[in-house]
């Protein structure tokens, strides 16, 4: 039976998609191996034969220690910051660590997160095919896909359809500016230099598995024939997690409203939990709030307003009228495949453009959290509770959800790329 090593970004947002193809693989009997962050091993290495750590011990803490500034960076200078500070500069030590267990683990396949920069130097120095898992289908290059990361609308009007080129030549010379670092650690593995490395490094020319429904997409045709859109693959509930009590008795006789900005924008973005918890005074529903780490100086919240470090959304989400979340694409889509309508309020990376994607589905509405007030908040979230269509479109959704089992999809595409040693090309459309 083929092995098969996974390799991710020591975040949750980058590992816990890849779990259920982990566990889909075990089930069919392979020997699963999995590098990333020694903060991930409590919630990994219960679930493959053998755990190797990668990096730092970085959890949403340590990077708030150590980058302090990232959460008021947007836009270039936030790229330029995660390129220089948090993603480049442990490329060429992780790329030996990662080698170092394939030659003690010896896979037949690799499997790469798209945001882990080791991998094409791993892949070309091991020799191994190997394929991409990545949450962020859109950022994939097309001629008819809109750029990576921008909010726009969809469809696009006349004038961004002309601009659409030139927006594209702005977003290459952006990540272009990077490629003497990257080729830098190339050249200490003795390997030729290459063009886009921040957006291509990551990307198999093998297997690019979109852990995302086909239907979060914006039709395109330029899809490159080795992406496969495998479904939303959803994992949140750790092997020793016990569900408290109090979870049984939601939802009350009030609506309830589930809130949630992730573990890394709860660490950076503590003051909207003040204007959260404001917002919700007075509301006629019961509101949970988690937080995910332990976060500090909270202000207190209203009698109606429940604050936890941590709930699965797989548990709490089916109980929600509405989900008010930032718009990673983990909760994002959880909350699509439950059928309820979101109120997103999206700070950066992908949340804008995914926020974007809600909106254009129907299922959801957004608000700037950066510009928010209070009262302006409370007011989305009473309109989003009584609108009968967003309830209406964000059920008739997750029925059209239910049929991927991006697990078993993901681990089927494997096998074949493990058996075969070659690219793995879909017949027709890259959806179902």
């Amino acid at each position: 039976m083929p092995r098969f090593l996974f390799a991710a970004l020591p975040a949750a947002g980058h590992v816990h998609p890849t779990l259920p193809i982990v566990q889909a693989l075990t089930a069919r009997g392979h020997t699963v191996g999995y590098a990333s962050g020694p903060a991930m091993s409590d919630v990994i290495a219960p679930l493959v034969s053998r755990f190797f750590p990668v990096g730092p011990r970085v959890t949403a803490e340590v990077a708030y220690e150590w980058w302090p500034e990232l959460g008021r960076l947007r836009g270039l200078r936030r790229m330029d910051f995660m390129v220089n500070e948090i993603l480049y500069p442990f490329v060429a030590d992780s790329s030996r660590k990662v080698l170092d267990a394939i030659e003690s683990f010896k896979p037949d396949a690799l499997v790469f997160d798209s945001y882990t920069y080791p991998a094409s130097i791993v892949a070309e120095m091991s020799g191994l095919p190997w394929a991409t898992t990545t949450v962020l289908p859109g950022f994939l290059e097309g001629k008819d896909a809109y750029p990576m990361g921008l909010p726009l609308a969809y469809p696009p009007n006349p004038l961004v359809r002309m601009a659409l080129p030139l927006l594209h030549r702005v977003v290459r010379w952006a990540g272009r500016r990077h490629d003497d670092r990257f080729n830098a650690i190339r050249a200490e593995f003795d390997l030729p230099p290459i063009r886009d490395s921040y957006r291509n490094s990551t990307i198999s020319p093998y297997l690019v598995l979109a852990l995302a429904p086909w239907e979060f997409e914006y039709p395109r045709e330029s899809w490159e024939p080795t992406v496969h859109f495998v479904g939303p693959a959803l994992w949140d509930v750790p092997h020793d997690y016990e569900a408290p009590d109090w979870l049984d008795d939601l939802p009350g006789a009030r609506p309830l409203v589930y809130a949630t900005i992730g573990t890394v924008q709860s660490i950076y973005q503590t003051s909207f939990f003040g204007t959260l918890f404001e917002a919700a005074r007075g509301l006629d529903a019961d509101v949970v709030v988690t937080t995910g780490d332990e976060v500090t100086a909270l202000p207190t919240p209203p009698d109606n307003v429940r604050v936890e470090r941590y709930v699965p959304n797989s548990l709490i989400i089916p109980k929600a009228q509405l989900v008010v979340h930032h718009g990673g694409l983990g909760t994002a889509l959880g909350t699509l495949l439950n059928g309820k309508p979101a109120l997103v309020v999206p700070f950066t990376d992908d949340q804008p453009a995914n926020a974007q994607r809600i909106r254009w589905l129907g299922a959801g509405t957004d608000v700037d959290p950066w510009k928010a007030t209070a009262a302006e908040l409370r007011a989305a979230i009473e309109a989003a509770l009584a609108s009968t269509e967003l309830r209406a479109r964000a059920a008739a959704l997750g029925q059209e959800l239910q049929g991927y089992d991006a697990g078993a999809s993901g681990a089927a595409l494997l096998e074949r790329l493990a058996e075969t040693q070659a690219p793995v090309h879909r017949n027709g459309a890259a959806g179902p």
